[in-house]
Parts: C-alpha cells; structure tokens; sequence
C-alpha cells in the first residue's frame, strides 16, 4: 500500500510541474479551452492533452464555463506556487549560497526579503558599505568574523565608543593583527567594558554579524568571498 501511494505521489508531482503553468492559470477560476490556448500560447492539442491528465490526476474538473480547480487542485497549486518561488529566492542568492560550505546552518527563512550585495568591478566595496549600514546606531552586535578589514576596525571602534556593546568571535591570527596595527584603538574600545573579544583556532568559512536597537532584533548579515 505505501509503496503504491508513494508510486501516485511521484506521478502528481510530476504532473504538477509539467503542467504548471495551466494550473497556475485555472488558480484564477475556471477558463475555456479556448482561453486557456491564447493565454498560454500553446496548441488546442496541448491544452486538451494537458487537461484530460490533470483531469485523470483528480486536479482538475470540467464545468459548464469550462476547466476549473478542484479543491485537491487548488490546495496543491497553492502549495506549489510557494515551493517556485521558493526555488527563485534560493536560485538568486546562489552566488553567495555557492561559497558557503554545505553544512553552513542556513535555513531558508533566512532568505526571505534579505538583499543580496555583490563586489563589482567598479564598487568592490559595496557589501562593506551595507555592512557599515547594518551596524551604523544599533545597541548591540555579535559578530564571527575570518578578517578584519581596516574599514570595519574604525566602523566598530567609533560605535563603541558611541555605546554600542559588541561581542566578537575571531580566528587567532586576527586578535593578533589588531593587537599589533590598531593597538590604540584596540585597547581604547576594550577599556570602555563594551567589547568581548573571543579568539578562535577554528577557521571560520564566512562573517556572521547580527545586531539589535531597542532590545529587538534588527538585522542578520552573512558575509563571504569566493
């Protein structure tokens, strides 16, 4: 039995998304045959093809104003349609996605209205600039960070000393490089009580930066190259 209803499943499934787009149109109410073949541009052959199969999936029916969903029809198109645009999100943040190693713990709630910043030839700093207006009068940050750019140093010096509280994780040789060439700012913003500074062994694949302003969470960053 459940090796005969997976083996339907399957076949629902592909028939959904072979005929996606007639779907996607009776979602809107039932529609002619003949609508249904201007409106999707495709042969008389094919939208009668296409509705006899989705007439044998139980997805659709015939009425007298023509092909209609059924409640089976409707309820899946609607579950599809999320599961496509759901496919474009992860599809358009795929450069970023692409250089996160595959175990990274991201979901794809997190995609959901996040802008996707990339270097270009003529502005290579775009995604630090939208770094800086993530952190730019927040409360406070918490941060995982593989590099330390010199931009991001002034950036954090002069939001600590504004009184914003900041808990940073680094890989070691990063603790040591601020040590070294900021050591003003450094041991400036360390004495105001509002920087913890963790130095890790561990390499860091990407930059994880999260804030909040008036105790809610804000914003969410995730920083990588390639």
């Amino acid at each position: 039995m459940s090796d005969e209803n997976d083996s339907d499943d399957g076949e629902t499934i592909r028939t959904i998304g072979k005929r996606w787009t007639l779907l996607d149109r009776l979602a809107a109410g039932p529609t002619s045959k003949r609508d249904l073949r201007d409106d999707l541009e495709v042969s008389r052959s094919t939208v009668y093809k296409a509705v006899r199969e989705l007439e044998s999936a139980g997805l659709v029916e015939e009425t007298d104003a023509g092909p209609r969903l059924t409640l089976v029809g409707r309820l899946l198109t609607e579950r599809y349609r999320s599961f496509v645009e759901l496919v474009d999100d992860v599809r358009r943040y795929e450069p970023l996605l692409s250089v996160l190693p595959p175990n990274a713990p991201m979901t794809t709630d997190a995609l959901q209205g996040a802008d996707l910043v990339l270097t270009e030839r003529h502005a290579p700093n775009l995604p630090v600039s939208r770094i800086e207006e993530l952190v730019r009068g927040v409360d406070r940050a918490w941060a995982l960070a593989p590099v330390a750019l010199p931009r991001y140093v002034d950036l954090f010096y002069e939001e600590i000393l504004s009184g914003m509280t900041a808990e940073i994780v680094l890989e070691r040789p990063v603790v040591e490089y601020l040590e070294t060439d900021f050591p003003d700012q450094f041991s400036e913003a360390a004495a105001t009580g509002r920087l913890s500074v963790y130095g890790t062994d561990e390499t860091l694949p990407f930059g994880l930066i999260l804030v909040d302003r008036d105790g809610e969470a804000d914003g969410v960053g995730v920083g990588a190259a390639d």
